[in-house]
């Protein structure tokens, strides 16, 4: 009876019409192994504390467990079915024979049990397609504690790096401040003209814009980071806490990170799900034999008289068979295939995804490294231009103004290498997020 129970491989997951390459496009080299718990190879304890509180408070993460309890509790269901059932009875009844007048009354207690045998592996099916709704339930649970995990991350990693920006952007307009009153006194002096000074009203106005759009970005993924920390307020945060650039995680074949992307293997598992669903539909259509036994003790007396209870026993074997159904039987069966092929979909889309999501992680962590180097050497050259500028103007070389433009360029590259350090963070974040197997 086992081997009935199966389907055909030819038509699961290893059919996936996806071409997977055998190496990765972007070059990449990699020492360190992910681990369960990756977010500590960052060694800051103000993340730690912050996933911490994720992984235990997220709703959204509640509601994947809540899915994995259910799925648990319908195979316990498809596995009853499939075992002896048996229940108790019980009756009474009183009546006259209308000829003579005599009054009965009739009593009744026994039990029932029943079975049916799994001939064609039916039952069997609808037990494997429970259980590959546990696995993919279970994939699914993982793969949203990663991602969990990952969202937190980006957001701390953003949220320090929008902090260090307010502060940047600060300086740069009390530069443009400065420039400004230094244009008035020239104008006033009539050694310019009123052209200048509207010129740096501009740049002031729209240095303070910035000011206020960074903050704003600031606030909004503070209260981004409350949703996915399960509060309604945001929390209070240490952004100065210390923290270590990891090393790249050591590359996976694609074929093996496949594997090990809980998100590709929750699709992989329901598309086993829908196939056993396939199966035992088809099998509606061959004859369902069941096992019956019953037992009694009864008991028949004219009223008010007494008479000693009888014991009966029967049992049986039947054998039914659908002829007609009105079609029931076939469109369930072409729902399930519907249903199969959308799965199968959903895999291959799975794969792919995951594919082009590694692909383009390891393009971005290899882009931002590169520009991160050129921003450094910028802001080395900028430092440097601001002290000429200074000592130019301190021997009566340069006047105020080029000094004012000099550090407002040194400000705005380190704004610049700001926020490629921040991309660099949150580059490694997205590694960890797409080699990371389970947590």
């Amino acid at each position: 009876m086992g081997g009935c129970a199966s389907v055909p491989p030819s038509v699961g997951p290893d059919a996936a019409s996806v071409d997977v390459p055998g190496q990765w496009g972007a070059p990449y080299q990699g020492v360190a192994a992910v681990n369960a718990d990756w977010w500590t190879d960052f060694h800051s304890a103000e993340l730690d504390r912050l996933v911490r509180m994720a992984l235990d408070s997220n709703r959204d993460l509640r509601i994947a467990t809540a899915r994995m309890a259910q799925a648990q509790a319908l195979l316990g269901s498809a596995e009853a079915e499939r075992r002896p059932q048996l229940g108790a009875t019980a009756g009474a009844q009183r009546g006259r024979d209308s000829a003579d007048a005599v009054k009965a009354e009739r009593s009744s207690v026994g039990l029932r049990a029943s079975w049916e045998v799994d001939l064609f592996g039916r039952g069997a099916l609808g037990v494997d397609a429970a259980k590959a709704d546990i696995q993919s339930n279970r994939q699914a649970l993982a793969a949203a504690r990663i991602a969990l995990a990952a969202d937190v991350a980006t957001a701390y990693f953003e949220l320090r790096t929008l902090d260090a920006r307010v502060g940047m952007r600060h300086e740069v307009m009390t530069l443009a401040e400065r420039q400004l009153h230094v244009a008035q006194k020239k104008f006033e002096a009539g050694q310019s003209s009123a052209l200048d000074v509207e010129r740096w009203k501009t740049e002031l106005a729209q240095e303070r814009a910035a000011v206020q759009q960074v903050k704003g970005e600031l606030q909004v993924r503070q209260r981004q980071l409350a949703v996915l920390l399960g509060a309604s307020q945001p929390p209070v945060l240490d952004l100065k806490a210390e923290a270590v650039m990891p090393q790249a995680p050591a590359p996976l074949l694609p074929a093996d990170l496949l594997e090990r992307r809980p998100d590709v293997q929750r699709q992989a598992r329901a598309l086993d799900a829908a196939l056993a669903r396939v199966g035992a539909a088809r099998r509606e259509i061959y004859p369902r034999l069941q096992i019956a036994w019953a037992g009694a003790r009864e008991r028949l007396a004219a009223i008010g008289g007494s008479a000693s209870p009888i014991s009966v026993v029967g049992y049986g074997i039947s054998l039914s068979l659908p002829i007609l159904d009105g079609g029931r039987i076939r469109s369930n069966v072409e729902i399930q295939e519907a249903r199969a092929q959308e799965a199968m979909a959903g895999y291959e889309q799975s794969m792919i995804s995951a594919l082009a999501d590694a692909e383009t992680s390891l393009v971005q962590w290899s882009a931002s490294e590169a520009s991160l180097r050129e921003l450094l050497d910028a802001r080395e050259a900028g430092d440097m231009a601001a002290q000429r500028a200074a000592r130019m103007f301190a021997a009566g070389m340069a006047d105020a103004t080029a000094v004012l433009d000099t550090q407002r360029e040194q400000l705005r590259v380190r704004d610049a290498v700001a926020q490629a350090e921040g991309q660099r963070w949150t580059s490694a974040v997205r590694l960890r997020r797409v080699f990371a197997g389970t947590v």
